[in-house]
């Protein structure tokens, strides 16, 4: 049985927590190594993080307030002791073959490519605070093509590749950290898909849901509704934002890997048509 370790960055998470954490001990055919990450909280996530300690469920430390990408950084940085490695949110719940399903494509993926670094990442289901079913999958209703969002140049200029369905190898954990750069705009799972894709790693996914992501007032990224023609109007009637917006996104990504302007213009149009 493999053994993934789960790095999990709370904050001010009371209200969900619990419930997540009940999700990660209920997952199946894999064994769970759980560390945490609290990144400041004032509310009682340290007495439920205490509690499951207590119980041998789960190992955590606090530091100070970092914000969500770099807290994650720093979890990958902490922990060494494993080969593959998830991220995980605080406020979502895990269906319980969640990393058995993305543990068998990884497997795949590293039997047809030896030694590479590999991450893969799933579609999940959009929920509300009481975990109702919003959209059966997220990729839809975002408008996201996976299939089509695998390489740099394309990762650059739209990103599926959603945290909290990371699976990594450690081949793709050292490659991460030791390329990392500090970003103010790009948070942590858009580093790791982009410092693999552009190193020559493997960008991955399977086509099923293995997340409730929960959609609530204090979400830090969310879920939107997702119509091309809509997409494309709200563009041209905010034309200066959408300039702007991308000017800061193409250098942060070169910060990563090296994309021209004709190429990242490029790629972007060819996916608005494509989608």
């Amino acid at each position: 049985m493999e053994k993934v370790t789960v790095l999990l960055s709370t904050y001010n998470g009371e209200k969900y927590l619990a419930e997540q954490l009940e999700s990660l001990a209920a997952q199946q055919g894999v064994e769970v190594e759980l560390l945490v990450r609290d990144d400041g909280s004032n509310d009682g996530t340290a007495s439920i993080l205490n509690e499951w300690q207590d119980k041998g469920l789960l190992s955590w430390y606090r530091t100070i307030n970092l914000g969500p990408g770099k807290s994650f950084m720093d979890l990958l940085q902490t922990a060494q002791s494993g080969s593959y490695y998830a991220f995980c949110d605080q406020d979502d719940v895990w269906l319980s073959n969640k990393l058995q399903i993305t543990m068998d494509k990884m497997k795949e993926v590293e039997l047809a490519n030896p030694g590479k670094p590999v991450i893969v990442h799933t579609d999940m289901n959009v929920v509300d605070e009481k975990l109702n079913v919003v959209h059966d999958s997220f990729w839809r209703s975002s408008g996201l093509r996976p299939d089509i969002l695998r390489t740099f140049p394309f990762l650059c200029i739209c990103n599926c590749v959603n945290g909290c369905t990371i699976v990594m190898n450690n081949a793709a954990r050292e490659l991460i950290l030791d390329k990392y750069v500090e970003h103010d705009v790009i948070i942590h799972d858009v580093i790791s898909a982009l410092t693999v894709a552009y190193h020559g790693g493997i960008i991955d996914y399977v086509d099923i849901p293995t997340v409730l992501y929960r959609q609530h007032s204090s979400n830090v990224v969310g879920a939107m509704s997702y119509s091309k023609w809509s997409a494309i109007k709200n563009r041209i009637s905010n034309i200066g934002s959408v300039i702007r917006k991308n000017i800061i996104l193409f250098k942060d990504v070169n910060k990563i890997g090296r994309i021209s302007v004709c190429s990242y213009l490029y790629h972007k149009v060819k996916y608005m048509l494509m989608r």
